[in-house]
């Protein structure tokens, strides 16, 4: 369902009745919903789970988004946030705030949910299954917050209750603690959860599904797993173990991986599609569109090539490194980045002079952006609100599940089943070409290495790639120790192709990067010094 009605308003209805105890707190007002009348229906119900959702609409989480897991990395750079490229940043950085911030929003959306239904007799309940099932849309959301928070920032506050005045002040949890609670609201969440199948049928595309709570327990055991997390205390490489079982229960459920065009996937028609597991729904709010407070995707805005005055805004581009990434067959390079000079012919337009006008994409970093987030020019201005964006985020699919399954059947000694799962995502993206993309054959740390650049090539620009570099141990090495270009050449030929080349720029390494300081980013120092400095600083900041 990609409007989930009236999301805001329950989201505001769910703050208004905060958690402090003074007396004048607790006298309502005339015409006013309170906290104890606001679960009291199926009507209500579906609005407190729609506002679990809410922060992933915001504008600078998906911001921050973008740029923590992409920008940080050798994939892409931000023209206007040169910080997290080079590793200077501090605990100032606006994006931490309010990823942290509208993280544990989210929680306390959800927890006050949890406890005001799970478990309740509430008469004006007449869809007993609805009150279950929105319960398990909360933990499964729970679980999503905390997950972002511990990858992102190690120990963090862990709260499973709305908190009353005198607790707001809470120390960071052990992140293997944290860890627990995300794996037991997974769990719990995917035995009421319907599937996407029954979410469908209900007309209900976009919430959380037992797909999505599944896929979601893969990806955190994963991560507990990964090698590069082993002087922290969720460290565990068992959990590659449960990290193939729950990806099994995931091939169950009805998904496949789509057979078209690869860029079908990332556009309107595109979503929600077969493949999808879980995606951040957005649409296009023509009654609500300011410029930040709409229902659009904000990244769209960013991520498009800036043609300087104008819009869209162009922050974000992709690196020469992760087009030379690709192999040269590959028809996922064409569909995954587009070329500057692509870009201009694509947005050229009639003057009013009858003159054809190819724009020219200003401060070009590298010669590519990211053609995941890509609006037609006809459709962008069709929009009114530029950052009114329909495209929804791609957040969990099914060939990032497989691909985890390869790596985990790996670390688990079952070199072939790896490959066979390797071969499934090459196999689709190769389209029924069998001159390109050969299937991996390889064994050992070549396997591993073959894994590793399926991920890269894959899911490039959706989110995944530092945590992907952290977790691997390979952060160092690849935007450090060897680096990375960033800029291409491209030039124009006179059959009409573009020919990309090197720029003849410097390769870049990013000097100040120190692990293990930068495992995880700077708590944001506001939340320090609002704690009185009860809520510590990561190592490093």
């Amino acid at each position: 369902m990609k409007r989930f009605k009236n999301i805001l308003l329950a989201s505001l209805i769910v703050f208004a009745v905060g958690a402090c105890s003074e007396d004048y707190l607790d006298t309502d007002k005339i015409g006013e919903q309170t906290e104890g009348s606001f679960y009291s229906n199926d009507a209500e119900l579906i609005k407190a789970a729609n506002a679990c959702y809410a922060p992933l609409w915001e504008y600078h989480y998906n911001w921050g988004r973008t740029s923590m897991n992409n920008s940080s990395t050798d994939d892409a750079v931000d023209r206007e946030d040169l910080q997290l490229r080079e590793f200077t940043f501090n605990s100032g950085h606006f994006l931490f705030l309010y990823n942290y911030r509208y993280n544990y929003r989210g929680i306390l959306i959800a927890n006050k949910l949890i406890q005001n239904v799970e478990g309740v007799d509430i008469p004006g309940v007449a869809d007993k299954d609805l009150q279950k099932r929105v319960v398990a849309e909360a933990k499964y959301m729970r679980a999503y917050y905390y997950y972002d928070l511990v990858k992102m920032f190690g120990d963090i506050p862990l709260i499973t209750v709305p908190l009353l005045k005198d607790d707001l002040t809470q120390t960071r949890a052990s992140a293997d603690l944290v860890f627990e609670q995300i794996e037991k609201d997974l769990l719990e969440a995917a035995a009421d959860l319907p599937t996407k199948a029954e979410m469908a049928d209900i007309e209900e595309l976009g919430r959380a599904t037992k797909g999505a709570a599944y896929g979601l327990l893969t990806k955190v055991c994963m991560t507990q797993a990964s090698s590069g997390y082993s002087s922290q205390s969720f460290y565990d490489d068992s959990k590659w173990a449960d990290a193939k079982k729950y990806a099994e229960e995931v091939f169950k459920l009805g998904y496949d991986l789509y057979r078209g065009d690869y860029n079908d996937i990332f556009t309107e028609a595109g979503e929600n599609g077969i493949g999808s597991i879980f995606e951040v729904q957005f649409y296009d709010s023509p009654l609500d569109d300011g410029a930040f407070t709409n229902n659009g995707n904000f990244t769209t805005f960013l991520n498009m090539p800036w043609l300087g005055a104008a819009d869209p805004y162009g922050r974000y581009q992709a690196t020469y490194d992760l087009y030379l990434e690709f192999e040269d067959d590959d028809p996922r390079r064409e569909q995954s980045l587009m070329n500057s000079l692509t870009f201009g012919e694509e947005w050229s337009y009639e003057n009013s002079e009858g003159e054809t006008v190819i724009p020219v994409v200003n401060e070009d970093l590298t010669g590519f952006s990211n053609y995941k987030h890509y609006l037609s020019r006809e459709r962008y201005f069709s929009l009114g609100n530029f950052r009114n964006s329909p495209i929804n985020e791609r957040i969990i699919r099914l060939s990032d599940i497989y691909l985890v399954y390869a790596e985990a059947c790996y670390h688990t000694g079952d070199e072939g089943t790896a490959r066979t799962y390797v071969n499934y995502v090459r196999d689709r993206a190769r389209q029924g070409d069998a001159t390109v993309l050969p299937d991996v054959t390889v064994s050992g740390t070549d396997l591993l290495d073959a894994i590793y650049h399926e991920r890269r090539v894959e899911l490039c620009g959706e989110g995944h790639r530092f945590h992907d570099l952290v977790r691997t141990g390979r952060l160092e090495k690849e935007v450090k120790t060897d680096g990375y270009k960033v800029k291409a050449a491209l030039t124009k030929e006179a059959d009409g192709s573009i020919t990309v080349s090197d720029s003849g720029e410097p390769v870049f390494k990013a000097t100040n990067l120190q692990m293990p300081k930068n495992l995880f980013f700077p708590i944001p120092q506001s939340e320090v010094d609002n704690t009185g400095g009860v809520i510590t600083q990561n190592p490093g900041y």
